[in-house]
């Protein structure tokens, strides 16, 4: 994308609507999630878990949460630095921003930094209620993206399935490593117990 202009029909209309409904109290909201999907706070809830983990020695899931996020990382900087499509113009741009639009790195990190976070809580608890706050988490720092026109529709809905497929990778690659861990070490030279005596 070579100029400022909204890429295509669906990104002008998305947007559009997104101004229409600016208001002083909705646009603090939006700007407190969007801080929340920042590279920092992430990091924190990443090093908060990683903490807990370790005390847990939840070793496997200590290094899913450690280089899944960083993998998405550098999947969202190559392919920012590949694509290199202008962000909206300013106006109606809220927050200013020098890097490439596409995809959202704020809807690509925090689908995966929130997700291994949400997964790891899930796991250790054995439920399911760490994934809702994951996936309205997720939502919303993409929604706000687009609200304070730091982005295209579309680069949120490209961060959001980028890092689903970053975060399906990885969920897999964990379950290989903890399958493999826990397949019990084979001991030489020891038997079964003798079978025992009819009668």
């Amino acid at each position: 994308m070579s100029t400022g202009q909204w890429p295509n029909p669906f990104d002008h209309a998305v947007l559009d609507g997104a101004i229409a409904l600016r208001t002083p109290a909705l646009t603090a909201v939006m700007r407190a999630v969007t801080f929340i999907g920042q590279e920092a706070p992430l990091a924190l809830f990443l090093v908060m878990t990683i903490v807990w983990l370790l005390f847990r020695r939840a070793f496997v899931d200590v290094v899913f949460c450690t280089v899944t996020p960083i993998l998405g990382w550098l999947v969202m900087a190559s392919l920012k630095t590949v694509g290199g499509r202008i962000r909206p113009t300013i106006p109606p741009r809220m927050v200013e921003i020098a890097s490439p639009s596409f995809p959202s790195g704020h809807a690509l990190n925090s689908m995966v930094a929130l997700g291994v976070v949400a997964f790891c809580v899930a796991h250790a608890r054995n439920a399911s209620w760490p994934l809702w706050p994951w996936a309205a988490g997720t939502v919303l720092i993409g929604l706000s993206r687009v609200y304070l026109a730091a982005h295209w529709a579309t680069d949120v809905l490209a961060g959001w399935l980028i890092g689903g497929i970053v975060l399906a990778a990885a969920l897999a690659a964990r379950g290989a490593l903890a399958r493999t861990r826990a397949v019990p070490a084979a001991r030489p030279g020891r038997r079964g117990p003798p079978p025992a005596a009819a009668g």
